[in-house]
């Protein structure tokens, strides 16, 4: 039983793990261009602005748009890459490592989310089958009277 909480508990780890791997290269990549960036608070806030609207779009198009028609799909993906390469002005000759960074990390992310899950999924499989097993010993005790 020991082996398979620590195979939840890891599971839970390497899952919120993947998270942290999805956005840390991009949050390097800021911090390696933060100079050239960030000028003024204003661009701070502009440029920390679209690289997290970079993130989510790419969350959204990749999770949400699997449900409408592809026509509507590519259309609603071509309007939020616009968007966010409207709110990239300030560091669109850097565009090329952003999108990097962040395909990079989605890569880690994809792999140590599909670790945890493993994770999860074995103990899920574990705790199934001990309920059968006992529930198939209650049944076997009620039919013999035990």
């Amino acid at each position: 039983m020991i082996s398979m909480n620590k195979k939840l508990l890891s599971g839970y780890i390497y899952t919120s793990l993947s998270f942290v791997v999805l956005i840390l290269p991009t949050i390097i990549l800021f911090g390696i261009n933060y100079d050239d960036w960030v000028v003024s608070g204003e661009t701070t806030k502009i440029s920390l602005g679209a690289i997290l609207g970079l993130l989510y779009a790419i969350a959204i198009m990749s999770g949400a748009l699997k449900e409408v028609s592809p026509k509507v799909a590519t259309l609603g993906s071509m309007i939020v890459f616009l968007m966010v390469i409207w709110f990239l002005e300030s560091v669109i000759q850097d565009l090329f490592w952003v999108v990097l960074s962040v395909i990079i990390g989605y890569v880690l992310y994809m792999g140590i989310s599909s670790i945890g899950q493993r994770q999860l999924n074995e103990y899920k499989a574990y705790k199934d089958e001990k309920i059968r097993v006992a529930v198939r010993k209650e049944a076997q005790d009620d039919i013999l009277g035990v």
